[in-house]
């Protein structure tokens, strides 16, 4: 008698607690709605004019990458897979379809942190004070008010690299394909990732995957050829009329001061980070080496803006999780705060431009690097002998 009343009590209890689960999914789901339909958040100018604007004049017969007939300045510049996938939200008003992309991108960067910390779950607190730290981030807050589609690629990096074992080739090959949308922000992870496939499947099956790869992307470039079959000329146009922008590559800043050598130089340097990119993709596990193949593409990718510096989050997150030593992790905390302060301070005193913020991922990563040898036991040890 007392096992049955038992087991209605679990039961009961069982029932209860998954009603209310119910209740407030069903009440967030409300909330979202109502944000997404209501909320006058500024829809940002990269949103606008490389995804709503190429999707609302692809649904409408006109040419995506044509942007003249809706406004009188700006060009569309991602790659058309990213409106082979998104091109509903031509159907939807600007605000409404911005703030569903706002709500997609705070989606993925939980998720990105979520990822990054290593475990299926997180501490509670530590996930939390994390996630506020990705958020607050100057080139997150940046990303956010532009619109940027930057922290998607970077989920998209992570689900491929974690979960790549589990699923079928097929999708892999369309989560990569849909990370050329920005094809300047794969320029280490694609190879390293495809290195790691092709040592553990055979060239055979590599072969294979980077055929799916661009069936992928011709698949999601067939809405493109279904609405406007002529829009590849003005794809080019776009993108080759793009004015010469300064942004805080690498590449900018060695031309730019010291003009041919310059140039030279960033060749050695992405020669020399390939290299530690593939030795890395050998040596650690798949989401080690893809949080260091984003953080190094930050420093060595020859076109790249402040906001891109959001591919810089993973590393920073997994070593907040992954450093067990104190001081090591205060050193983190210290590097990021003092990095928040100096963009701060920069933006205080008129200096904006945004080739200025170069030094962002140069910063964190060095610090990251003394932390993590800090944090090393055998370092430790000669430490403390030789000071003793």
């Amino acid at each position: 008698m007392n096992l049955v009343r038992t087991k209605e009590r679990i039961t009961a209890v069982f029932l209860s607690t998954n009603l209310v689960l119910a209740l407030l999914a069903l009440f967030f789901l409300i909330l979202i709605g109502l944000f997404i339909i209501y909320f006058p958040y500024p829809a940002g100018w990269d949103f606008r004019n490389n995804l709503w604007a190429p999707s609302f004049l692809l649904v409408n017969g006109q040419s995506p990458y044509n942007l003249t007939v809706l406004y009188e300045m700006g060009s569309a510049v991602w790659m058309p897979v990213a409106i082979g996938l998104f091109w509903p939200l031509g159907y939807l008003p600007l605000q409404q379809a911005s703030n569903l992309w706002w709500i997609l991108t705070l989606i993925g960067l939980i998720t990105i942190v979520w990822l990054s910390s290593g475990y299926h779950r997180p501490p509670k607190y530590l996930f939390i004070i994390t996630l506020i730290l990705a958020f607050l981030f100057p080139p997150t807050i940046s990303h956010f008010s532009l619109g940027q589609i930057t922290i998607l690629i970077c989920l998209l990096f992570m689900v491929i690299s974690i979960y790549g074992h589990k699923i079928h080739p097929l999708l892999i090959a369309l989560l990569i394909a849909l990370t050329l949308s920005k094809p300047q922000l794969t320029i280490f992870f694609l190879p390293g990732y495809l290195y790691s496939f092709l040592k553990e499947n055979g060239s055979s099956r590599a072969l294979q995957l980077i055929f799916l790869i661009l069936l992928a992307i011709g698949v999601l470039s067939l809405p493109l050829f279904y609405f406007y079959p002529q829009w590849i000329n003005d794809s080019i146009q776009s993108l080759t009329g793009n004015p010469p922008w300064a942004h805080p590559s690498s590449l900018f800043i060695l031309r730019t001061n010291f003009n041919r050598i310059g140039e030279i130089l960033w060749w050695v340097l992405l020669l020399m980070v390939s290299g530690i990119n593939l030795s890395l993709w050998t040596r650690l596990p798949k989401r080690e080496a893809a949080v260091w193949s984003l953080a190094l593409t930050t420093l060595v990718t020859p076109y790249v803006w402040s906001w891109d510096f959001v591919l810089l989050i993973p590393l920073f997150v997994s070593y907040l999780y992954k450093i067990k030593e104190k001081s090591s992790t205060w050193l983190i905390y210290f590097a990021y705060i003092s990095c928040w302060g100096i963009i701060v301070y920069m933006k205080l005193t008129g200096q904006t431009s945004d080739e200025l913020n170069w030094w962002v991922p140069w910063y964190l990563i060095g610090f990251i690097i003394v932390s993590s040898l800090l944090n090393w036991p055998s370092l430790k040890f000669r430490l403390n002998t030789l000071f003793s």
